[in-house]
């Protein structure tokens, strides 16, 4: 320490965070606040240690200066003497420059604690913001899944109570269905039906109303409500559709309420099984005959709630042993398989070569079918299939 010259400092390595320090990069800092801090206590210490060395080294010169424990000769006492006060003035600066040094690492020693606390405290207070706001993000999530949850719960509340609970059995007839909306919380638009009429006759429909939400659920109710009151007042299937295209019209809601419908009509008094149609605007319905071959019905007519005075072209068929009517809604429409959009054609050959296939078969082949499609579902799903039972009826 004593052959120290004027110009030689002890070099403490802080790793960034001494005297003339870089400081690394803006984002490496404000990673790891908290080890810069503990960077600059360990460096804080280091120059007391130095300081502390420092003092020492200063006691030693002082001690020096006044070692006179040899007797010299004049001469030699002269020439001592003077060259021990050249010493002691060169040690009394080392010394003094020791002691300003010493100061200056206590103060920047002070200086990074104050520094190190500083930083500490917006860690801290970082540390703590971030867990409020995760509480506070916490507490948003937890409030949005029970509002989702509370949301599907009533859609599908309102959903049941828009579909039949059951559908009634009819003799000789075999009858399957399938309802699939698109998102779980919101009250879908398809809606279907299956009743007995008098004189031994039954009546069903399937049918999409345009739209979602509360608006469509309204437009559900009344087609189903007002399609089973008409079917009891008329025989036509057309009837009942300008029925509901009045009921529609009526209820002058800005912007209008449309919807496309299949409504059938099956007779079983006599000794074949037929169907009258009648179709708005919706996708035809197909015919699965026994032995597999499949067939697109011609009843076809306008879209209800447009325009006053629709039109319609009705059509019959006969159900042989064995042969079933499938009624989709167009959400099937809506997707892709294989890369290609799903058309008429295609759920034609979905349907055939499924010879003496059961409704519930039929409706089971479609559904698998649109959840292998490549994209979700974007619009509700409806199917429904009635088949006639292969045995004839009357048979024992």
């Amino acid at each position: 320490m004593a052959g120290r010259t004027s110009n030689e400092r002890p070099v403490i390595s802080t790793n960034g965070a001494g005297d003339g320090h870089q400081e690394g990069s803006p984002s490496d800092a404000k990673r790891d606040v908290a080890a810069v801090a503990d960077v600059r206590d360990r460096a804080a210490g280091a120059r007391d240690v130095a300081a502390e060395a420092r003092d020492l080294a200063m006691a030693q010169l002082d001690a020096a200066a006044h070692d006179d424990s040899h007797p010299l000769t004049e001469s030699d006492a002269i020439v001592r003497t003077q060259s021990r006060q050249r010493r002691t003035a060169q040690r009394r600066a080392q010394a003094a420059e020791q002691r300003e040094l010493a100061a200056q690492d206590r103060r920047r020693a002070a200086q990074d604690r104050e520094q190190a606390a500083r930083e500490r405290d917006a860690v801290r207070a970082e540390r703590e913001a971030m867990v409020d706001e995760r509480r506070v993000q916490q507490a948003r999530i937890e409030q949005a899944v029970r509002h989702q949850r509370r949301a599907e719960q009533l859609a599908r509340t309102l959903q049941k109570s828009l579909s039949p609970p059951s559908l009634p059995h009819i003799a000789g007839i075999d009858v399957a269905v399938h309802y699939e909306p698109s998102a779980p919380e919101d009250v879908g638009g398809d809606f279907y039906d299956l009743f007995p009429l008098a004189g031994g006759r039954s009546g069903f429909f399937l049918g999409d109303v345009c739209g979602k939400g509360p608006e469509a659920a309204a437009v559900t109710s009344l087609a189903r409500y007002t399609m089973r009151t008409a079917a009891i007042l008329h025989e036509s299937p057309d009837a009942i559709l300008v029925d509901l295209n009045v009921a529609l019209l009526m209820q002058g809601a800005e912007p209008i309420q449309t919807c496309t419908a299949v409504y059938g009509e099956i007779n079983m008094s006599g000794d074949d099984v037929t169907i009258t149609l009648a179709v708005a605007g919706h996708p035809p319905p197909m015919l699965v005959r026994a032995h597999g071959d499949v067939e697109t019905t011609t009843a076809r007519g306008t879209m209800l709630g447009v325009i006053a005075h629709p039109a319609f072209e009705t059509c019959q068929i006969t159900l042989g042993p064995g042969d079933a009517i499938v009624i989709c809604s167009d959400g099937i429409y809506d997707t892709e398989i294989n890369g290609t959009r799903v058309d008429e054609q295609h759920v034609a050959d979905l349907l055939a070569g499924i010879p003496q296939a059961s409704a519930q078969t039929i409706v089971e082949r479609l559904t698998h079918a649109l959840h292998a499609t490549d994209r979700p579902l974007r619009d509700d799903f409806a199917v429904m299939a009635l088949q006639r039972n292969a045995v004839a009826i009357g048979a024992a």
